[in-house]
């Protein structure tokens, strides 16, 4: 997993898609802890129904992604990654590392640039 700034998303993006990378997007939801945070991931991903609630569902399917997407190369544009850090500092890591532990997929997280921001001015 990669953890860059905010503003890094358009080069990034532009970056993998020049090498030919599927490219997901999912965006950490404003009220949302753990389970919206994996519901919106499995949507970006198009995983199965099933990988949006159940962790073991989600480890599973991941292994499906070049299936999925057709190509080996997929990769996951996270933003706001750093609202469920902040929030769930547990669950982000439990998240971050199923999903650093998929084979056929690169992950970017972003988050705020500026260290040491209040945790209220994230929402």
């Amino acid at each position: 997993m990669h953890l860059l700034p905010a503003d890094q998303l358009e080069p990034v993006t532009a970056w993998l898609l020049e090498r030919g990378y599927a490219v997901a997007s999912a965006v950490t939801p404003l009220e949302g802890g753990l389970r919206a945070s994996q519901a919106e991931i499995a949507r970006a991903l198009r995983l199965p129904a099933t990988a949006a609630g159940n962790l073991d569902a989600m480890v599973d399917s991941l292994r499906d992604l070049p299936d999925i997407w057709g190509t080996s190369q997929v990769a996951l544009l996270w933003q706001d990654a750093e609202r469920l850090a902040v929030a769930e500092g547990r669950s982000w890591w439990l998240l971050a590392e199923i999903l650093d532990d998929a084979d056929d997929l690169t992950v970017v997280a972003f988050g705020e640039a500026r260290l040491g921001r209040p945790k209220d001015e994230l929402r």
